[in-house]
């Protein structure tokens, strides 16, 4: 007779360090809302199935004698021991230690940074950093994990933690493909092992996996051996298959927070069915908070994919633009191939034309959200309105739709609040040609340009571009409505029938300070392009402002912010001929061109219109030793 081997004795190993700040911060109980582990575990467990299932479309032999997939739960409440075992994908030896012994791309960190002391929104976190395998150790004081991996002629492996920083590994028996977790519960968690409330968890996380989730139970029958019997606890077909009509907004957000993991609701949703040359359903949620990581270039993006009901993989961001990244949902098609790979959908026509009906979609339901819910709006605009610029460089197909939801403050809103272009175009003064804008750093710098008095004069609008994409939105954005964008920080400007008066006192002007600019002009030539009077002003004594196609100072900032170099380049010095400073200042020339301090005034006006539009000076030491000594002057006449 042969002698069974005898098994390996176990081998201890340390989790990573930050996964073992993680096990600390999931056993001392930071969260309430225990009862979340188990919507994570069934999530990991619906993931193996999905990915069994997606595998074996191409190898059916792989399945062996046991083709259905299914989760199952078990309560031992004798033992104080909950049970979840799935038929899924399983793991390898190495595949066990890279999924659960390390976390990626410094997840902890940023997870316990985004941590706010709201219990409720940091339970929430657990989903989003995809740390929820480690929530067990809020219930458990123990875990065992025995695994086999589909296909693998390896061994199953045996994983166990008390989560104090170690686990040990060692080969186990299990025939069958999938992973099988064994729950310690700890004594203040017993209440997991009720019938009642498991089956409350799973309806209210999981009702809607497309797998069956089944509840085993023995059924006590007097004489008889106990009977094992199973309960299916999510009986309903998927959300998105379910007529429009049927499906109430609570069990949209239900849905919705299934999906994403997310416990916040969703702002609005779209659900439709096309049906013609291609079938297909589209499920789509405009969530109401951004996530953290929305701006990172290697984020995980894009819809569930799903085909003739089978999932086929999540994030496949081949179904949406970039620039609605936020989106969240599922596309279930009737014509892409089961075994459809991701290099596939990148090249596939069928793919194609449903990303152009999401995308219509998804800007349809926006503009919807925008006329008929602006509270709701705004709330998505301050979250997402950046991302939703990046579109004016990725889509030209949609231009007409992204400009009437762009929404910028102005100088008819308070801070905080936005006007759209059409809104803009509709309130526009009689005899108005064009809509202007200002670029700047913030709002406080927008309000303080001197660019803006002749506008506040005529009682004009202009919207305040104070976010950094901005400069890049008005190369594409030049024109609404039949209306032109115009800078008013560039160009000469022209207001039209506005300025009728201030054209014709500019033309005198022009010929009163002619020898004035030319003097400004030649001496102070390394700084500025040329002098020029300007009905621009009314306070101030002057400005600087760019040449049409010139960079503007709030590009250029920007530009060095970034390390980039930023070409040389000169802008006009514009005059204010009404200003007392800029008459005396003539009158002085007219006096004595050749006097030795008319420099130091003209290098004073420059520096001046420097700072007043958030620039720096070349240099202030010498800038404020001008103005001392024009001080200390007129403190001298005055005495």
């Amino acid at each position: 007779m042969t002698t069974p081997a005898t098994p390996a004795a176990p081998e201890k190993m340390e989790f990573q360090t930050e996964v073992k700040q993680l096990l600390n911060l999931m056993i001392h109980s930071l969260y309430s809302n225990k009862e979340i582990f188990l919507r994570e575990l069934i999530s990991n467990a619906s993931d193996a199935v999905d990915k069994a299932r997606f595998e074996a479309i191409t190898n059916p032999s792989l399945l062996g004698g046991e083709p259905a997939f299914k989760i199952r739960i078990e309560a031992d409440k004798e033992n104080s021991i909950l049970r979840l075992s799935d038929n899924g994908v399983g793991m390898t030896r190495e595949e066990l230690i890279r999924n659960i012994g390390t976390i990626a791309n410094s997840g902890t960190k940023k997870f316990v940074e985004q941590l706010s002391g709201d219990q409720k929104k940091d339970v929430s976190l657990i989903g989003q950093f995809g740390v929820g395998f480690y929530s067990v150790f809020m219930v458990a004081d123990k875990v065992v994990l025995t695994t086999k991996r589909l296909g693998s002629d390896e061994p199953a492996m045996r994983w166990e933690s008390a989560g104090d920083g170690s686990f040990t590994l060692q080969e186990a028996d299990k025939a069958g493909r999938g992973t099988e977790l064994e729950i310690h519960l700890k004594d203040d968690a017993k209440q997991f092992l009720d019938e009642w409330q498991i089956k409350n968890i799973v309806r209210k996380y999981s009702e809607y996996v497309s797998h069956p989730i089944a509840f085993v139970s023995k059924k006590e029958d007097g004489q008889s051996e106990n009977e094992v019997q199973e309960e299916i606890l999510n009986t309903r077909p998927p959300l998105w298959r379910r007529a429009k009509g049927e499906v109430t907004p609570e069990q949209h957000k239900e849905f919705y927070q299934h999906l994403t993991h997310d416990d916040g609701e969703p702002l609005a949703w779209s659900h439709n069915k096309v049906e013609g040359a291609l079938e297909y359903t589209t499920l789509l949620y405009l969530p109401s908070k951004a996530p953290y990581d929305l701006y990172y270039p290697d984020r995980p993006h894009g819809l569930s994919l799903y085909v003739k009901r089978v999932f086929i993989m999540n994030d496949c961001k081949e179904l949406l633009p970039p620039y609605l990244r936020f989106m969240r949902g599922v596309v279930d098609s009737e014509d892409l191939p089961l075994n459809v790979s991701r290099e596939i959908l990148q090249k596939n026509a069928v793919i194609q034309k449903i990303n152009q009906a999401a995308t219509r979609k998804s800007l349809a339901l926006l503009e919807t959200l925008a006329k008929e819910e602006p509270e709701k709006y705004k709330t998505f605009w301050k979250e997402f309105g950046s991302v939703i610029k990046e579109g004016f460089h990725m889509n030209w197909e949609n231009l007409d739709e992204l400009k009437r939801l762009l929404r910028f403050e102005s100088s008819k809103t308070g801070a905080g609040e936005y006007r759209g272009l059409q809104d803009y175009v509709v309130d526009m003064k009689e005899g108005q040609k064009d809509i202007y804008y200002l670029t700047a750093e913030n709002r406080r710098a927008a309000e303080g340009s001197p660019h803006l008095e002749v506008f506040r004069k005529k009682g004009v609008e202009v919207l305040y571009l104070v976010d950094p994409i901005d400069e890049w939105v008005v190369q594409s954005l030049t024109e609404f409505d039949g209306k032109k964008l115009v800078n008013a920080a560039k160009g000469d400007l022209d207001l039209g029938d506005l300025s009728k008066e201030e054209k014709k006192h500019q033309d005198e002007a022009k010929g009163q300070y002619e020898k004035l600019m030319k003097d400004l002009g030649e001496k102070m030539a390394e700084t500025i392009k040329e002098v020029r009077v300007t009905t621009r002003l009314a306070e101030s004594p002057c400005c600087l402002v760019a040449d049409e196609h010139d960079l503007g100072a709030n590009m250029e900032r920007i530009l060095k912010m970034s390390n980039q170099k930023v070409p040389e380049s000169k802008r006009i010095l514009e005059i204010n001929p009404d200003h007392p400073i800029i008459q005396r200042l003539n009158a002085l020339y007219e006096a004595d061109p050749a006097n030795p301090g008319l420099p130091d005034w003209y290098g004073v006006l420059v520096d001046q219109a420097l700072l007043a539009e958030g620039s720096e000076i070349r240099n202030p030491a010498e800038y404020v030793k001008k103005v001392n000594g024009f001080l200390a002057n007129v403190l001298e006449n005055r005495g």
